[in-house]
């Protein structure tokens, strides 16, 4: 057996309802304003509602912001962080993919230290932790809720930006309620369910993979 290290360092809740849990834990930590960061897609199919009314019908505040597009840009980062600051939120909902998660991510980074995201372009160089963000995916295949990355494109350069911080970046906690994939379009159900498939045949091929982990590989083959 290799020797390996294995940290899963936020609380993860599953199951039909999850989200209901949501206000408990912004309570618990005086959460009382959310940013809840997702795209009009998810708004059209009264999701971005339902986030809301469970959020404010148990008394807190939420501000959306739902200019998300699917490969994020910088300039998206810093109005998303402008709009945080103005509305004076004190966490971040992360609702949807990958798109949603990278932003909410990156904007808690810089929310928190200043500066712009690519002053943290590549590993470990977020200084501590960072505003506490809530993942509520919504598709089945990237996994952004419970990752330490945000994947940000420089229009300038033309290529894509990747700032890592493990832990640091991790959403404090992730809310998988598998109701929230019904109705969502075929295509998009299964172009996701392969990309939760070749994560996971990935993972399990991969030169660094262990014991630990190659049973949720197996699980979700």
């Amino acid at each position: 057996m290799k020797d390996f290290k294995f940290m899963i360092p936020q609380t993860i809740e599953f199951g039909v309802g999850a989200l209901k849990k949501l206000p408990e834990i912004m309570k618990e930590n005086d959460l009382d304003h959310v940013f809840l960061i997702s795209d009009h897609g998810l708004e059209a199919l009264g999701v971005v509602k339902k986030i809301q009314d469970i959020v404010e019908e148990a008394g807190l505040q939420c501000t959306t912001y739902l200019d998300i597009q699917a490969n994020p840009t910088s300039a998206i980062v810093a109005d998303a962080t402008d709009k945080y600051r103005e509305c004076g939120a004190s966490s971040i909902i992360a609702l949807g993919g990958g798109g949603p998660m990278d932003v909410a991510k990156a904007v808690g980074v810089v929310a928190t230290y200043g500066g712009k995201i690519f002053d943290y372009e590549g590993n470990f160089k977020v200084p501590g932790p960072i505003v506490p963000i809530f993942a509520i995916p919504t598709t089945a295949g990237t996994g952004s809720e419970v990752t330490a990355l945000s994947i940000v494109t420089d229009t300038e350069s033309q290529r894509k930006v990747c700032i890592k911080d493990v832990v640091k970046m991790c959403p404090y906690a992730a809310y998988l309620d598998p109701a929230l994939l019904l109705g969502l379009p075929k295509g998009l159900t299964a172009s996701t369910g392969m990309d939760a498939l070749s994560h996971a045949v990935e993972a399990f091929l991969v030169g660094r993979h262990n014991e630990f982990a190659d049973m949720f590989c197996e699980n979700a083959i």
